[in-house]
């Protein structure tokens, strides 16, 4: 049955996506979930319901009136009326009315949302064509990744019950952090800051001991979405993010697996970062073009660039395209790859470079004998008396 919370409707099937879709039709699935939603809310349903009322009443007179005085051969029209007071009034006054209420309950919810608490826990957006990083105050960024649509999208977490201040710059063009559950959009602007703020309401995520890992308290709810609302280039639509509400103790434990990453696998951890930074945007790992080279089988080979040189990729290619992408541009692509100057470190860097060698097959099979032979003389060694 379809259901607006626990009532059926209309004997039709259900649409279950963790919310009814009736209940995200009407906002009702991410009611109360930031201090902001419940005079958004208001503000927007009481301009949606004026608009639809007075819509259908002017829609239907306006019909009505077309029918009534069309021409009729034979019947001599009449005369329009050139004056009616309480007509003009009331068409006058009542939409004023109207008007200063909508204009006073948008004030009312609109200010709160610009002036961030003192005390906020103060979180780094940065935008760039196509992904988001956040950095947080003990200099961690996200790590873990979800599969939105056909994108790894990385996941962020924030603190329930408590204001989380953002502020926000974009690396190339203007894009837009949309939090649509929590009832917040502000414009990111490149050489700009802006900054919005948020309390969420509801923890979704708590951490599982047993199982090492993350898991929604609602299994069919997810978290919250983040996502870009204004057009920013041709995989806009994939700008995407998934936030977690954490209790407050599960929060600081989050923040604290993501800054530690030395006991991470090199390779393991750059297969990470390809998915947490953004790479997987623009650079495939199955040789599929995209808006950057394929990482596949790149390591070794020479790269033509489009002022005439070349080069083999090795270590410090890979670092000086990560820290100086405009210095050369590869044959074929664009220069739209922002520098991650500032933005990571020399050992992450490092486990990006092991990871694209070892999509390398060549690679793979050298290293593969190299250790052979190296297990080889071992074994040599130690035979002899």
């Amino acid at each position: 049955m379809l259901t607006t919370g626990s009532q059926p409707v209309l004997g039709l099937p259900p649409l279950t996506l963790g919310v009814e879709w009736w209940d995200k039709l009407w906002f009702n699935g991410n009611v109360g979930t930031s201090t902001f939603s419940h005079l958004s809310d208001g503000a927007f349903f009481y301009t949606f319901w004026s608009s639809a009322v007075f819509f259908v009443i002017l829609m239907y007179l306006m019909f009505w009136w077309a029918w009534k005085y069309r021409r009729i051969p034979g019947v001599a029209p009449e005369v329009s009326p050139s004056h009616n007071t309480a007509l003009e009034l009331t068409w006058s006054i009542v939409p004023t009315i109207l008007f200063a209420i909508m204009f006073i309950w948008g004030l009312v919810a609109y200010i709160p949302m610009k002036i961030a608490p003192a005390d906020s826990e103060v979180i780094s957006v940065t935008a760039k064509k196509w992904a988001w990083s956040l950095v947080y105050d003990n200099g961690a960024s996200p790590l873990k990744t979800e599969r939105i649509a056909d994108m790894d999208a990385p996941i962020f977490a924030l603190p329930v019950n408590r204001p989380t201040k953002f502020i926000m710059s974009s690396q190339d063009v203007i894009h837009s952090m949309y939090l649509p559950a929590f009832r917040a959009k502000r414009d990111v602007f490149p050489n700009f800051y802006t900054g919005q703020w948020v309390e969420p309401t509801k923890v979704s995520h708590q951490w599982n001991e047993s199982e090492k890992l993350w898991e929604p308290i609602d299994p069919l709810h997810k978290g919250y979405y983040l996502t870009c609302a204004e057009y920013c280039g041709d995989q806009h639509s994939q700008m995407w993010g998934r936030i977690m509400v954490l209790s407050e103790g599960d929060y600081q434990l989050w923040k604290a697996q993501q800054a530690d990453t030395g006991s991470i696998p090199l390779d393991v951890l750059g297969a990470t970062l390809h998915k947490s930074k953004g790479c997987v945007a623009c650079h495939s790992v199955d040789g599929s073009t995209g808006t950057g080279p394929s990482w596949l089988g790149v390591w070794g080979a020479t790269e033509k660039f489009k002022d005439g040189g070349s080069v083999v990729v090795d270590e410090n290619y890979i670092r000086e395209s990560i820290l100086e992408p405009g210095k050369h541009i590869v044959e074929g692509f664009s220069n739209q790859m922002p520098s991650f100057q500032a933005q990571i470190t020399d050992r992450e860097i490092l486990s990006l470079s092991i990871y694209i060698r070892s999509l390398s097959k060549n690679q793979a099979d050298k290293d593969a004998a190299a250790a052979a032979a190296a297990d080889e003389m071992k074994k040599k060694t130690e035979a002899k008396p």
